[in-house]
């Protein structure tokens, strides 16, 4: 006489094997960790190469083509795009003394598109630390000149010598690396 079913050593053996995938599966899927610093060093790329970007087509003296960095920010100054009606924007293209000082600003405006800056609090409340390398030296912004390569938009000296790196600092570390000729890339 045969009956069609599991015996109750098999179904022990699929119950342990279904707990280790479990256990295995929650550990990679419940946390964020590392998640947030590699999603922060992306958007720190995508702000380097739109300004980088900015400062090779829009060449007149003057103007600071520049990312600024605080320990818990990133961006650009305040800028907008032209607008006929609106004189005072910063890059207006009879942009005045004032309107060209406005984009050499060291802050992190607040009018610039949120694709390319963090919201205020945004990273602290993430934990994410960041801190601007060039060789030994603290950076607090990094400008780009017409041809693309990192200088101090203040004094349009270039920096970046051998290699700077903007950290990111959370549960895990990664960096973003901006070399002399002006690429920028995730560091490996």
């Amino acid at each position: 006489m045969k009956t069609a079913g599991f015996t109750l050593l098999e179904l022990i053996i699929v119950i342990i094997v279904l707990g280790v995938l479990a256990v295995s599966a929650v550990s990679r899927f419940a946390g964020k960790d590392g998640v947030v610093e590699y999603t922060v060093q992306a958007r720190i790329i995508a702000s380097l190469r739109n300004m980088q970007t900015r400062a090779m087509q829009d060449t007149r003296p003057g103007y600071c083509f520049q990312v600024n960095f605080t320990a818990t920010d990133f961006g650009p100054p305040d800028f907008t795009h032209t607008s006929a009606t609106q004189a005072d924007l910063a890059y207006a293209l009879n942009g005045d003394v004032g309107q060209m000082a406005r984009t050499c600003s060291t802050l992190v405006g607040t009018l610039t598109p949120e694709y390319l800056r963090s919201s205020s609090g945004e990273l602290s409340s993430e934990g994410i630390q960041l801190s601007v390398l060039d060789d030994a030296t603290s950076l607090e912004h990094i400008g780009f000149d017409s041809f693309g390569r990192p200088v101090n938009p203040i004094s349009p000296k270039p920096v970046c010598g051998s290699t700077c790196r903007v950290q990111i600092s959370g549960a895990i570390t990664t960096e973003v690396c901006i070399e002399a000729e002006g690429y920028i890339h995730a560091c490996q």
